[in-house]
C-alpha cells in the first residue's frame, strides 16, 4: 500500500501549490502576467531532460506541435492566474480541473480520432454537472457566475489543447523530446509579457521595497514549484508501483484536499486567506467536488 500513501502525499503537494498560487496573486504578484512570466522561467528547468533520449529535430511537424503545446500551456497559465485573481481558489481550481478532461475529449475526438466509451460519456456528464455547480460562487465580491469563471474555462481549454498536442508528439517521439521543446515553447510564449511596461516594472523591480517584495515572492514561488514537482514525481512513481488506473482514479481527491486546506486557512490565517463560506455554499461545493471526483473516476474505467 506504499503507492496509496505516495499518491495522497502527492495530492497534498499539488493542493498546497494551488493554495500558494492564490497567495502569490493576492500578496506578492498582483499582476497575473508577472506570475505567468516567472512560472515560464521556472519551466526552463525542464531542459535537464535533454540528457535522456532527446531528439534535437523530430521533424518539422512534431517540432512545431511540441512548441505550440508549450505556448498553449503558458496561455492556459495566464488565464488560470487571471481566474484565480478574480475568484476564490476553492471554485476556480476545481472548475479548471473539471473542464480540462471535457475539452480533451472533444479535441482528441476530432484530431486524434479517439472515441468515447460508455464510461467516458458518463464521466463527461458528471464533470460538466460538477463544473456547473462549482462555478456558482457566493462571496463578498460575487454572487453567482462571474468573469473569473470564464477565465477558468478558457484556461481549461488551453490546458487541454496543450495536453493533446503533447500526446500527439509522444505517439512518435520520446518523452524528453516533447517535454523539452514544450518547455522552450512555454518560455518563448511568456516573452511578450515584457512589452507591458507595468509588468516589466514589476519583474525588474527598482525600488528597495519592490525588490524585497519580489525577492520574497520568488522564494514562495520556488516552494510552490517544488511542491508541483514533488506531485509530478510522486504520481509517476506511484504509477510505477501499481496500476495507472488506480492512481488516476484518486487524482480528483486533490480538490477535496484543497477545499479543506482553504477552509482551515480561512479560519486560522484570515490575514492571508479569507474566502467566504456559508453553510449552503459548503454543501454545494462538496456536492460539486463529488461530481468531479466521480467523473474523473469513470474517466479511468
Amino acid at each position: 500500500m506504499i503507492w496509496f500513501w505516495v499518491v495522497i502525499i502527492s495530492l497534498f503537494c499539488n493542493a498546497g501549490a494551488q493554495l500558494l498560487d492564490k497567495f502569490l496573486l493576492t500578496k506578492k504578484f498582483p499582476n497575473a502576467s508577472v506570475l505567468t512570466f516567472w512560472t515560464a522561467i521556472g519551466n526552463l528547468l525542464g531542459i535537464v531532460f535533454i540528457f535522456w533520449e532527446f531528439n534535437f529535430f523530430p521533424g518539422w511537424y512534431l517540432f512545431i506541435i511540441a512548441l505550440l503545446s508549450g505556448v498553449a500551456f503558458t496561455v492556459a497559465l495566464q488565464f488560470f492566474y487571471m481566474g484565480m485573481k478574480k475568484g476564490e481558489a476553492s471554485h476556480i481550481a476545481p472548475l479548471v480541473g473539471g473542464t480540462v478532461p471535457v475539452f480533451t475529449f472533444i479535441i482528441s475526438y476530432y484530431w486524434l480520432a479517439e472515441r468515447l466509451t460508455f464510461y467516458h460519456q458518463i464521466a463527461v456528464l458528471l464533470l460538466v454537472v460538477g463544473a456547473l455547480l462549482i462555478s456558482f460562487e457566493k462571496s463578498k465580491k460575487y454572487s453567482g457566475v462571474h468573469i473569473g469563471m470564464l477565465w477558468a474555462v478558457i484556461a481549461g481549454l488551453f490546458f487541454a489543447l496543450s495536453y493533446v498536442m503533447m500526446r500527439r508528439v509522444f505517439l512518435d517521439e520520446t518523452f524528453s523530446t516533447g517535454f523539452v521543446w514544450a518547455r522552450l515553447g512555454s518560455f518563448v510564449a511568456a516573452l511578450p509579457i515584457l512589452f507591458s511596461k507595468r509588468a516589466r516594472n514589476m519583474i525588474f523591480a527598482k525600488s528597495e521595497k519592490q525588490k524585497e517584495k519580489a525577492k520574497s515572492g520568488l522564494g514562495i514561488l520556488a516552494v510552490n514549484k517544488s511542491l508541483a514537482a514533488l506531485y509530478f514525481v510522486g504520481i509517476n512513481y506511484a504509477m510505477s508501483l501499481t496500476s495507472a488506473t488506480l492512481v488516476n482514479a484518486l487524482a480528483g481527491l486533490q480538490y477535496a484536499i484543497l477545499f479543506i486546506m482553504i477552509y482551515i486557512s480561512t479560519k486560522k490565517l484570515p490575514k492571508f486567506f479569507n474566502e467566504h463560506f456559508t453553510r449552503k455554499e459548503i454543501v454545494q461545493q462538496v456536492v460539486a467536488i463529488l461530481f468531479i471526483i466521480g467523473g474523473l473516476a469513470f474517466l479511468v474505467l
